[in-house]
């Protein structure tokens, strides 16, 4: 199937989807969310059917809170922007609907501060749409990446640093002000008027493809496309495909190879990295990826929260030894340290900031073991690119 066949999420207007949904119950609602397979757009890929019922579960007879995420956190994926632009009443009537499903009454759309235009898209959509006892409120983040993470989304919107929240109690149950509340993205909670009024199956996902593409540009792809389609509706890649960079910064970067891996939750899990923020990023040839994956750490040391030390030291270590490799300062040990500093971040981490992080990791080691070699070994880049940017490395903590 090509990537074009699917544009269901940037132009389905569903019209009466608020009344067909109020004539249903709760149940009967969820109950059709679950029968769409509608798994969560932000990067988690939960089932939102079994987050609706655990917000009702907990809710006990107090009105949940609802969050509908539209922050963009990943400058180069702009999808929650780009629905908002293009079908802002999807998003409001999905926000509607997952109300009715939970029994909120207080609802909130989290947005960049840089949103501008889409916060005034929204407010239009929210002023002509007949939301009853519903109100919708527009709440902006701080900027930067972890403000779309969403336990700090939740401090946010309690004034409140951009800090991750241990988890459990998850925010199904202690949620926004210690009450149950919903988060979801915006892309998630736009096919909800889909689901109400065609009975649809949520088969389509809102991709960033970015890099050496013809035409960079947000896309809608059916799920379980193949990541060379994707890069193929975009123009294709310009001149040699050297990797594949998918899910976002925090994203695993694949051979050129991995054109074949489709793009769904399931199939990048097994390829070893994760939807993320949807971003597909053709890399060309000529890159360092150690140098890459260095300058990826590079911007994680500085977004973390710095709330645990798994995230804070780790991602500043990583950098570090990234650094000195393509710097002539490797050591042969460095592989070991890499691996187990990729594990512990995996394993302690409170959020998926630093969960997700090592993906970088395992995949370029896996695919681009001879890169790594030549830098930490031999001490030469194979790309003759790197400039050394070290000259002398800097132990914060005992290596094996």
């Amino acid at each position: 199937m090509p990537a074009s066949a699917a544009t269901r999420l940037l132009d389905g207007q569903a019209q009466d989807a608020l009344q067909r949904a109020r004539a249903l119950t709760p149940d009967q609602l969820i109950a059709a969310v679950e029968r769409s397979g509608l798994r969560g757009r932000g990067g988690g890929g939960h089932p939102l059917a079994d987050k609706l019922r655990a917000v009702r579960h907990h809710a006990d007879g107090a009105p949940p809170y609802l969050v509908a995420n539209g922050y963009d956190a990943d400058r180069g994926s702009p999808l929650a922007r780009t629905l908002l632009a293009r079908n802002a009443v999807a998003v409001i009537r999905g926000i509607a609907i997952a109300a009715h499903a939970i029994g909120a009454r207080e609802a909130y759309l989290y947005l960049h501060p840089e949103a501008d235009a889409e916060r005034a898209t929204a407010e239009r959509a929210i002023a002509a749409e007949g939301l009853g006892d519903l109100h919708i409120e527009i709440a902006l983040g701080p900027g930067g990446f972890m403000g779309g993470e969403e336990t700090a989304l939740l401090a946010v919107l309690e004034s409140r640093r951009a800090m991750a929240r241990q988890r459990p109690p998850y925010p199904a149950a202690q949620g926004l002000r210690m009450r149950p509340t919903l988060i979801a993205s915006v892309e998630t909670l736009a096919w909800l008027p889909l689901i109400v009024t065609e009975g649809a199956n949520a088969d389509s996902k809102l991709v960033s493809v970015t890099g050496a593409v013809a035409r960079p540009a947000v896309y809608e792809v059916p799920l379980g496309t193949a990541l060379g389609g994707i890069l193929d509706e975009a123009g294709g890649p310009k001149g040699d495909l050297k990797g594949i960079h998918v899910g976002g910064p925090t994203g695993g970067i694949l051979a050129a190879a991995g054109r074949e891996v489709r793009f769904d939750f399931d199939a990048l899990k097994a390829a070893g990295t994760h939807m993320g923020s949807a971003q597909v990023r053709a890399i060309p040839a000529g890159v360092c990826i150690v140098n890459e994956a260095a300058s990826l750490f590079a911007f994680l040391a500085r977004e973390n929260c710095a709330i645990c030390v798994p995230c804070r030291v780790g991602t500043k270590r990583v950098q570090g030894i990234l650094e000195s490799a393509y710097s002539g300062l490797g050591r042969e040990s460095d592989l070991a340290w890499l691996d187990e500093l990729g594990t512990h971040m995996e394993r302690f981490s409170l959020c998926g900031f630093g969960i997700t992080a090592p993906s970088i990791l395992r995949t370029t080691m896996r695919e681009f073991a001879d890169e790594y070699r030549a830098h930490i070994v031999e001490r030469r880049c194979p790309t003759g690119t790197c400039e050394p940017i070290r000259s002398r490395r800097y132990e914060t903590m005992v290596q094996p």
